[in-house]
């Protein structure tokens, strides 16, 4: 009984495994490891021609070739490739193709997405009850993030700058939009796996893979997003200081410019400067302007904040 229970799911079972492996290899090196892998993938591909019908049976579980729904038919195809792409960037770490890796897993992301507007889009045509009523939550949820995360926001550019954020509208609106964001894909981790325990008995197909990516793809999110938000931070301040402040600050008879700088302020006692990679540090500081009558001016620089150049990845 039990051997021919094996022999019916063998392919799963070795697709699991083949999942399960790679997932836990990635972070371990012993001799031989790259064979190792790349003999596993052989080996899966010879049971997946060998076990055609159970593979065309997983194929047919993501894809409705027999329904009319041509968001469904998208929606499974985009899920099934999304899987597979995760799948592949595993394999790629283990074996060191790193840089390739992380292209897959981006393109996993933009598949999940796809896949899940359509999935949500699909339940709406449904008219399921429980995303109708999740969907105004959801709604409300996101403004009253919006009045929080702009609160602190601003709260916290004050005290990195020492500086009133509204009195840049441009940096004001990218800042704001960074940080509600940030905290937005957060919780949207705990969010969707919430809405999916809430709505998983009426999932058909490909929909309960389409969640379990969106759970995957959020979780990663999560991981990274802490890691990540410096950079962000650093993104949005180079942009909206390169496109509303000035390239240089006059005090007097001197003039200032540093193609690391950008200066807040016109022909004033006060300049606020923010600085993007001087000396591997981006930050804040203050310039004042100290003028005598034998015309004999002067700038003096006051630190407000400063940070070393965060990195995307480590090398």
């Amino acid at each position: 009984m039990l051997f021919k229970k094996i022999k019916t799911y063998f392919l799963y079972i070795i697709l699991s495994m083949f999942l399960i492996t790679n997932t836990f290899l990635v972070r371990h090196e012993f001799i031989f490891k790259k064979t190792f892998i790349v003999l596993f993938l052989f080996l899966t591909i010879v049971i997946c021609f060998y076990q055609k019908d159970a593979f065309k049976k997983i194929i047919y579980y993501f894809i409705y070739f027999n329904n009319d729904k041509i968001v469904k038919k998208i929606s499974g195809g985009l899920s099934l490739l999304a899987w597979l792409f995760f799948v592949s960037s595993l394999f790629l770490l283990n074996i060191g193709l790193v840089w390739l890796a992380r292209w897959f897993i981006l393109v996993f992301i933009i598949f999940v997405v796809i896949s899940g507007v359509f999935t949500f889009y699909d339940l709406e045509r449904e008219n399921n009850i429980i995303f109708s009523k999740l969907k105004i939550v959801f709604v409300s949820s996101v403004s009253l993030l919006y009045f929080i995360t702009s609160t602190y926001a601003a709260s916290y550019f004050m005290q990195m700058s020492n500086m009133d954020i509204s009195d840049s509208p441009l940096l004001e609106f990218g800042w704001k939009l960074a940080f509600f964001a940030i905290y937005f894909f957060m919780l949207l981790q705990p969010v969707s796996y919430g809405i999916f325990l809430l709505v998983s008995n009426k999932l058909k197909g490909h929909q309960l893979m389409t969640f379990f990516g969106i759970i995957m793809l959020t979780s990663l999110l999560l991981f990274a997003l802490p890691r990540w938000a410096e950079n962000f931070i650093v993104v949005v301040l180079d942009w909206a200081t390169s496109s509303e402040w000035h390239t240089s600050a006059t005090c007097g008879s001197l003039n200032i410019s540093d193609s690391t700088d950008h200066y807040f302020g016109f022909n004033t006692n006060k300049y606020t400067v923010y600085f993007s990679n001087r000396d591997g540090k981006w930050g804040f500081e203050e310039i004042n302007c100290i003028k005598d009558d034998k015309n004999q001016d002067s700038l003096k620089r006051v630190p407000v904040t400063e940070s070393s150049m965060p990195k995307w990845f480590k090398e």
